[in-house]
């Protein structure tokens, strides 16, 4: 019983320092590339659901930023 609990707390535990890891995405909406600084998390999610978008800062070179 000890070990699920210290199980689940450090599961917990793992899952909300992710949460506090932020990271910038080159956002690009409508051809209007911009920089959003999101939680890890969130930050996954983001990259999947929006295949223009790319981890990081946007750069003056990017495909999408001269459009």
């Amino acid at each position: 019983m000890k070990s699920k609990i210290i199980t689940s707390s450090l599961l917990i535990g793992s899952l909300l320092m992710t949460t506090l890891i932020k990271v910038d995405v080159c956002h690009n909406v409508d051809n209007n590339p911009h920089v959003i600084n999101i939680a890890l998390p969130a930050a996954v999610a983001h990259l999947i659901q929006h295949p223009s978008d790319s981890l990081g800062q946007c750069g003056e070179n990017d495909d999408t930023a001269n459009k």
